[in-house]
């Protein structure tokens, strides 16, 4: 689908608060609203848009320290290892990827030695060969579609 600059005009608004009103769109993009609501209905059939959702910042949680762990993973290991990594606290997220890392998993501790816990509990999977940990410093953007909300609070 090609995009305009009405389009992006409301994907970008959309972008930065999924509740900013059609009209508010419309005058800066000098169209009616109507042209508005049946752009966004396009863009959403369309498949570029696919729904408007949250950004959470784990930090407002008490989640002081947020890192991407890169995962090298024996062979046959894959689904034992993101399996496993479903069940630990603090990873968010975590998935297969293709390059240098088999896994990628987004985590969210408390602390700097939470972190580095929950990676030497990682690499103790008798799957793993090396896990490298990479932390997280500016802004943080969420969504909470891939994320898992409950691993954000404290355990009971």
């Amino acid at each position: 689908m090609k995009l305009d600059e009405v389009d992006m005009n409301i994907l970008r608004s959309l972008q930065l608060d999924a509740r900013t009103k059609y009209s508010d769109i419309a005058a800066k993009c000098d169209v009616s609203v109507d042209t508005i609501i049946k752009r966004f209905k396009k863009l959403m059939r369309s498949g570029v848009v696919k729904r408007t959702t949250l950004l959470l910042d784990p930090r407002k949680l008490g989640k002081e320290v947020l890192s991407n762990m890169d995962i090298d993973v024996e062979p046959d290991g894959l689904e034992s290892v993101l399996d496993f990594l479903s069940s630990q606290e603090g990873v968010l997220f975590s998935t297969h990827a293709m390059g240098k890392y088999d896994v990628i998993a987004i985590t969210a501790t408390n602390s700097m030695n939470e972190m580095n816990r929950l990676k030497e509990q990682i690499q103790s999977h008798p799957m793993v060969r090396e896990v490298k940990t990479n932390i997280w410093v500016g802004r943080i953007l969420l969504c909470p579609q891939n994320f898992e909300i409950e691993n954000l609070l404290e355990a009971p």
